[in-house]
């Protein structure tokens, strides 16, 4: 016995008490939707995964349940009770994403109120499956090894494009959020907007990960009425400090050091003529939400943005941004919170970083200073003379930024782009009352759209908006603008023709060959 122990009273025995179920009310409660799915596919990484699957599930019309399949190493009975087990924790590698060992249960929770794993390792021959239930997720129920296998077996559980053998699929059922809307156009729009963000957060999360090529991942919907999947999505990496460096002041790497051991800070300043990269507008926001330090662990993003107390968020910051990697450092330092969504630098580590230099001798406070200016100077150029509308549907995010970015929008506000059946044979029509400019569907693919894609054809649509924009700046058509749209009617309809004809005219050419 210590003699820091000496009049301590002694314990005489001990048991393990399991945790309450309200457990589940208390962690996860800070997930969004996307960060409650990275977390998984944390997991399927950590799990030697090299493509990734992201699977919503729809039903009579309405998405009401989501999959994560992996091609990864698997799990036995063992392996997968440690991964159901509230409290419990498994022995992390140095370079795992996971840390806190609540991750497929805090993530899961928070969105569902049921959760199923199923799983079949490489090289083995059974199957494992366990379910765990919001309102009491300490009880486990493990699932009939062969309908785990039926399961596994069946379409909703492949990933498209590839013949695994082994892996692990992850289901939430009853997800308590997704949209609830009766109207089908609200759905498809909301499904839409959620895989995009989702494809964003992943991108941008995993960027170093995914642009090494160490893993694959794909979005998309399956029917289970048609039992078939629909357009596949594949997630591309987003870089923040992705900028074009030709000509430009490279980063400045400033270095620090504590508790016996340097840490790098990448800093950069993003070129203002390049704003409108989807890099720099994360989530169609302003990049300059997203100034400060981007913090990585094991090339996992961990904080977009923010100054942790060594700065204060200033409009001639935006352009500001920091990698830092955290591998090295003591975790006491910097902290990571449970949803690796931020994290926290102890008063130590603020000093350290106020103290990091470059090589020149410039240090921390240079480099903040020499933001603002470019900052300051940028203001000072930018121009928008030209009046053209913004577009909440029917463009991607980057062709949305780049319009808020190069044009000034009307007073009466953005329009939609959108497709539908146009019975009279019209091409493009302007709905003023919904502020929609109408393409017709019924020659999406002779202009070169992918179906089911609500950003398609952005080019065509590109160039009808700086036509037809002008239209939507007044409260009603007159006698002259409805005499121009019959006109630009006529003359579109005569060159969709003209390419229609010569298309037939190829393809009796090369049959004739």
């Amino acid at each position: 016995m210590g003699a820091q122990d000496e009049g301590a009273v002694q314990a005489i025995g001990s048991r393990r008490v399991p945790p309450d179920p309200s457990i589940a009310e208390a962690v996860g409660r800070h997930h969004s939707l996307a960060t409650a799915i990275a977390d998984l596919v944390d997991n399927s990484i950590d799990a030697g995964a090299g493509h990734v699957h992201i699977r919503f599930l729809s039903h009579s019309g309405v998405v009401d349940g989501l999959r994560v399949i992996d091609d990864g190493r698997g799990m036995d009975d063992a392996a997968i009770d440690r991964a159901m087990t509230f409290g419990g924790r498994r022995d992390y590698d140095e370079d795992d994403l996971g840390n806190f060992g609540l991750g497929l249960k805090a993530a899961s929770l928070s969105q569902a109120d049921a959760l199923d794993v199923y799983s079949i390792e490489a090289g083995g021959s059974l199957a494992v499956g366990r379910r765990i239930l919001a309102e009491d997720p300490t009880t486990v129920a493990e699932l009939d090894p062969e309908n785990v296998a039926a399961a596994l077996e069946e379409g909703p559980a492949h990933i498209p494009g590839t013949d695994r053998e082994h892996g692990t699929v992850v289901e939430w059922r009853s997800v308590r959020t997704f949209l609830s809307s009766s109207d089908e156009d609200d759905r498809a729009a909301w499904l839409a907007d959620t895989v995009e963000r989702i494809r964003t957060h992943l991108g941008l999360v995993l960027h170093r990960i995914i642009a090494r090529g160490d893993v694959a991942i794909t979005i998309d919907e399956f029917d289970l009425d048609a039992r078939r999947p629909g357009v596949t999505r594949s997630v591309e990496p987003i870089d923040p400090l992705g900028y074009r460096s030709v000509g430009r002041r490279p980063g400045t790497l400033l270095r620090g050091r504590i508790d016996g051991e340097g840490f790098d800070l990448d800093a950069h300043v993003w070129p203002a003529l390049q704003k409108g990269s989807p890099a720099f507008r994360l989530f169609g926001i302003h990049g300059g939400q997203y100034q400060g330090f981007f913090v990585y662990r094991n090339d996992r993003l961990l904080q977009t943005g923010g100054w942790n107390g060594v700065a204060h968020r200033n409009q001639d910051l935006d352009y500001a941004r920091i990698a830092l990697d955290i591998d090295r450092l003591p975790p006491k330092r910097v902290t990571i919170n449970p949803e690796k969504s931020g994290v926290e630098f102890d008063a130590d580590f603020r000093e350290a970083v106020e103290a990091s230099i470059a090589s020149d001798g410039t240090g921390f406070r240079d480099f903040l200073e020499f933001a603002e200016g470019a900052s300051r100077i940028s203001r000072k150029r930018h121009r928008r003379p030209v009046i053209l509308s913004g577009v909440t549907r029917g463009l991607s995010p980057a062709l949305r930024n780049d319009l808020e970015d190069i044009v000034t929008s009307p007073e009466q506000g953005p329009i939609e782009i959108r497709w539908r059946t146009m019975r009279d044979g019209a091409l493009v029509r302007v709905d003023l009352e919904r502020r929609t400019l109408w393409l017709n569907s019924t020659y999406r693919e002779y202009l070169g759209a992918s179906t089911g894609e609500a950003d398609d054809a952005p080019f065509v649509k590109m160039l009808l908006l700086l036509v037809y924009s002008k239209y939507f700046e007044g409260e009603m058509l007159g006698v002259r603008e409805k005499d121009e749209l019959r006109a630009w009617e006529e003359l579109l309809h005569g060159a969709l023709d003209e390419e229609l004809e010569r298309r037939s005219y190829g393809e009796e050419t090369n049959d004739g060959r």
